[in-house]
């Protein structure tokens, strides 16, 4: 009979104690940044007469942990608390499913695949030592590809489907800024962002942007007067003066 040692002796022992006494064990399987519970069950093994039909082992089951758990009964409960009628609860209508669809097909990436985007913070790290090994005086810029489209979600079919689908869902009345102030009190980093906004709307108009973009002078003009449109048209503000100016000639359509 061939001797048993080291970690093999440990585990056997392991399964042949939890065999016994009926137990099963709950450890953490993964990295440190992203810990899984799990159970570990025992299983004996099974030999017939014509062979081995299962080998001893044990079977590895994800354990969820609590915030994933969730009790339909208890939804359903406070589902009736908001509702007059016991069965009604909240449901996406047609028109809601047909605008969220639309919205998902604008903003669809075709053959997406997580490998097509390096790291950016590797790639810095890279690009810092390169210019140490290299005794470069600046270090090269890193284009994170990590970070939203706001080009592509700039485009007029992607702000349209984004519009409607707010419509379908919420209704012409509601306002956006206020929904969650609470106690009908409007904060005042909402009334700055709406005096912000009032103000660009007002400023904008004093420009004939598509004069400008049709010969060539959005680049003539300062990163403040841009953000007059862009803030206008509810656009992203971030970035350099020529990220300005693609954003407004792609919502223009130009």
């Amino acid at each position: 009979m061939q001797e048993v040692i080291g970690s093999t002796r440990i585990f056997i022992a392991l399964l042949r104690s939890m065999l016994r006494l009926k137990r099963f064990a709950v450890a953490f399987y993964g990295n440190p940044t992203h810990p899984q519970l799990v159970a570990l069950v025992a299983q004996d093994e099974i030999v017939t007469a014509g062979g081995q039909i299962e080998p001893p082992g044990m079977h590895m089951i994800y354990l969820p942990y609590c915030d994933d758990i969730r009790n339909v009964e208890e939804a359903r409960e406070i589902s009736e608390l908001h509702h007059s009628d016991a069965n009604a609860v909240p449901r996406a209508t047609d028109d809601q499913v047909k605008k969220a669809i639309a919205l998902m097909k604008r903003i669809d990436l075709k053959d997406f695949s997580v490998c097509q985007f390096a790291n950016p913070s590797l790639q810095r790290h890279y690009a810092v030592l390169q210019a140490l090994a290299l005794e470069e005086d600046e270090i090269p810029e890193i284009n994170d590809e990590t970070a939203p489209d706001e080009e592509g979600m700039a485009r007029p079919g992607v702000v349209n489907a984004i519009e409607e689908f707010k419509l379908s869902v919420y209704g012409d009345s509601y306002d956006e800024e206020n929904a969650h102030a609470g106690n009908g009190k409007v904060s005042e980093a909402s009334k700055k962002r709406k005096a912000v906004a009032e103000n660009a709307v007002k400023e904008s108009a004093n420009y004939d942007w598509a004069d400008l973009a049709d010969n060539g002078k959005l680049k003539d003009m300062t990163v403040a007067e841009l953000k007059y449109y862009l803030t206008a048209h509810n656009l992203p503000v971030t970035g350099k003066k020529e990220a300005l100016i693609s954003r407004i000639l792609t919502h223009m359509g130009k």
